[in-house]
């Protein structure tokens, strides 16, 4: 298995295997209160299977959209956000013509 771990991909990683690419997400368990708890264990989370690299890094890109702030002031903003993310993963696909 192939694991792919980027900055612009945080909290998130692909691993790549003979039949597919496989998103997961690094989860710090939280405790009481929302509070990250101080005992548990970072684990990974499966956020889906894709048969191509394009389609892993949609996947990332719309859970970064709804995970970072979780709320926005306007549609202008949460298209902007979007836009932002967008561009990011764009330069990672377009760095080799994936």
């Amino acid at each position: 298995m192939t694991k792919i771990q980027d900055p612009l991909l945080e909290p998130f990683f692909i691993a790549k295997d003979s039949h597919c690419y496989t998103v997961y997400e690094n989860v710090i368990p939280e405790g009481k209160r929302g509070r990250k708890s101080q005992s548990g264990t970072t684990y990974e989370k499966v956020r889906g299977h894709y048969t191509n690299f394009g389609n892993a890094l949609k996947c990332i890109s719309k859970s970064k959209l709804n995970k970072d702030s979780g709320e926005y002031n306007s549609i202008r903003e949460y298209i902007t956000e979007w836009k932002r993310i967008q561009t990011e993963l764009n330069q990672l696909l377009n760095f080799n013509n994936l």
